[in-house]
């Protein structure tokens, strides 16, 4: 949902509230929302910290446990 679409249903659920008020909570929930859909990467992650060199998911799989 865009924040224009999370102003519009702040504004619905509470006419409390101002335009200011309103906008600012619609830009932190648009915001907390987008973070919560991103996908982590654990194995990018891996190879960020030196832990793997492997190119895929796949690889580094076959590599820690023919390792282990």
């Amino acid at each position: 949902m865009s924040t224009t679409g999370f102003e519009k249903r702040i504004a619905s659920e509470v006419p409390d509230l101002s335009r200011g008020q309103v906008k600012k909570l619609a830009a932190r929930l648009s915001k907390r929302a987008a973070v919560m859909q991103e996908e982590f990467d654990f194995y990018a992650a891996l190879r960020v910290l030196g832990i793997s060199t492997d190119p895929t998911a796949v690889q580094a799989i076959k590599n820690m446990e023919a390792h282990a």
